[in-house]
């Protein structure tokens, strides 16, 4: 039966609009800031027509998350082929049960028709505690799978509509606080069930058929669109390669090499030549490797609804025993953002042969510190649990026509940076700055974002313990068409103290003292372009804006600034960039 196009494209967008509000219902009722302020979770709805399992919308959230959600609703439908109820709802975590890594939790919710399951809402969240021996979920001292946290197999939450106590029982113990993961999870089977209302109030208004026959519109429409750009690009094979600094292990400089195979409008994304799996906690299940490439995709098309229909035309070659595809029991529990953040590197430096001029800002560098203790403001002195989030986020590059906009990068674009004033509250940390490094910014015809500085302090009588990871500090984000690298990725804790000590890799349970500075620099991501193609008004706003001085416009862009009178000297500068480029 033919769609009508407008009625596929209304379908296409409520389901677009359920979605955002499963998102909206897990901000408005989550517990932790993780969620309602930060946002580190995304929602999906699902279609399953018997054979596979298909994303048809998601919110505009976390890519590296909802792609790799397939992976796990389709672990999930597997497991529970012929065991689904209504009123069912599973969730799972685990790495090699099509997860990503173990604080990533997916929850999933069945919607019947005609004593089918059909439709799936899930949501995937970043719990900000999930056991194990190490609070937070970040253990750098990890060499198995084991080590990383509580691990989940597929179960039932919920049962015909009633809940297993038993489950959610066996959850709370353990978890280091029981009270905030359980009301977080709470949060998730809200925003299914706001899904499931909704679905059925489409299929009630439209009948079941027409809108199956709409869902296959849309995956259909998206596959088209990506097949017409990819048969434009030239058949052949287009090499990216990333490098990751460390294993926080043992293992230094691990490649992650990427060939794109161009074969008429299908591609074949193949990461032979990566690095072998290490001991250290960054390998990178399928599902995970998979959502990065499929978000460097994304960036290229910025008018191609991005669905399972978008994913048909990539296929993905992930050498067994490599750290894009590791065997268990590897841990895995920094490859959301590390090695993936290789992944997508290497993707797109691999798109740059092909299309220069639509890469760019799609992959970050994180310095992430999970820090936890006793909140002894407070009467109780309750155990917290939490992330530096502003350490971590100024990572993206620029593009072509567009400067480093100092935000997250696509595969993280949901994520907003916290309060300052509730982080305050909530925990015992006070923020003394944050604010741009002058002269950080790659330099090129559009600049990268400048480096980010934070400090905290912590305030009387509070111990904070620390988890501190660093990446990007020897290889940092790469440039683009010949503009630079970004800044490079660090962290000085007892800063301006007698201990004063840099940290460049990893500091595993680091205790802060009261009244102790803790220093990070988050680098700012690759430029676009040689620099001494930049504008020279546009350095002169960079000039005034103090992200560039004088003597570093003339070092980097060849842009003479007269530094009394803050204005570019033309005939200066075009003598300088003829020297420069010659």
């Amino acid at each position: 039966m033919a769609v009508d196009v407008v009625f596929g494209e209304i379908v296409r967008e409520y389901f677009e609009s359920v979605a955002k509000e499963m998102n909206t219902t897990m901000d408005n009722t989550a517990l932790s800031p993780i969620f309602n302020e930060t946002h580190d979770c995304s929602a999906g709805l699902f279609f399953f027509d018997g054979r596979e399992v298909s994303l048809i919308a998601r919110a505009n959230a976390e890519p590296v998350h909802i792609f790799a959600s397939v992976h796990s609703v389709e672990g999930l439908i597997s497991y529970y082929r012929n065991d689904l109820a209504n009123g069912d709802i599973v969730m799972v975590n685990d790495p090699y049960f099509h997860g990503s890594h173990i604080p990533d939790w997916t929850v999933m919710k069945p919607v019947f028709y005609e004593n089918k399951p059909v439709f799936f809402p899930g949501i995937r969240a970043h719990m900000v505690e999930v056991g194990g021996p190490q609070a937070g979920g970040y253990n750098p001292a990890a060499r198995d799978v084991w080590q990383e946290g509580f691990r989940l197999a597929p179960i039932k939450l919920f049962e015909r509509g009633e809940m297993r106590r038993d489950y959610v029982e066996l959850l709370r113990a353990n978890n280091r606080t029981p009270e905030i993961m359980e009301g977080d999870l709470n949060a998730m089977l809200g925003a299914c069930r706001v899904a499931e209302r909704r679905v059925r109030e489409i299929v009630d208004k439209y009948g079941f058929e027409e809108v199956l026959e709409a869902v296959h519109y849309t995956l259909d429409y998206s596959e088209r669109r990506l097949r017409s750009e990819i048969s434009k690009w030239p058949d052949g094979d287009y090499h990216g390669r990333s490098v990751l600094d460390s294993d926080f292990a043992e293992t230094r400089d691990i490649e992650v090499e990427c060939t794109i195979h161009v074969r008429g409008d299908q591609v074949d994304v193949d990461f032979e030549g990566s690095h072998e799996q290490t001991r250290g906690y960054i390998n990178s299940r399928p599902g995970n490797s998979g959502s990065w490439v499929y978000s460097a995709f994304s960036t290229v098309f910025d008018d191609i609804p991005i669905n399972s229909g978008f994913f048909r035309p990539i296929s993905l070659t992930l050498p067994e025993g490599t750290v894009v595809n590791p065997v268990a029991p590897a841990p895995v529990g920094n490859s959301t953002v590390c090695i993936g953040n290789d992944i997508g590197q290497a993707t797109v430096k691999a798109l740059e042969e092909i299309v220069p001029k639509r890469v760019g800002a799609a992959t970050l560098d994180l310095v992430t510190d999970a820090f936890f203790g006793v909140d002894v403001r407070q009467p109780e002195a309750p155990f917290y649990v939490s992330f530096e989030y502003w350490a971590t986020p100024i990572s993206s590059g620029a593009a072509y026509g567009v400067d480093g906009w100092g935000a997250w990068s696509t595969p993280h674009c949901s994520l907003k940076m916290p309060t300052i004033e509730l982080t305050e509250v909530q925990y015992p940390i006070m923020y003394l700055r944050g604010e741009y490094t002058t002269d950080s910014a790659a330099p090129g015809r559009w600049r990268g974002t400048p480096a980010l500085q934070t400090v905290r302090k912590n305030p009387d009588g509070c111990v904070v313990t620390h988890v501190i990871n660093i990446q990007g500090h020897r290889h940092p984000l790469q440039g683009f068409a010949g503009g630079s690298d970004g800044a490079g990725n660090w962290a000085i804790v007892d800063w301006q103290g007698s201990g004063e000590q840099l940290i460049d890799e990893v500091a595993i349970n680091y205790e802060s003292q009261p009244g102790e500075l803790i220093l990070y620099q988050s680098g700012g991501g690759g430029a676009w372009g040689p620099a001494l193609e930049r504008d020279p008004a546009a350095v002169l706003r960079d000039v005034l804006d103090e992200l560039v001085t004088v003597a570093a416009a003339a070092e980097h862009y060849g842009v003479v600034i007269d530094p009394e009178r803050l204005v570019v000297l033309t005939e200066e500068t075009a003598a300088m960039r003829a020297e420069m480029a010659a």
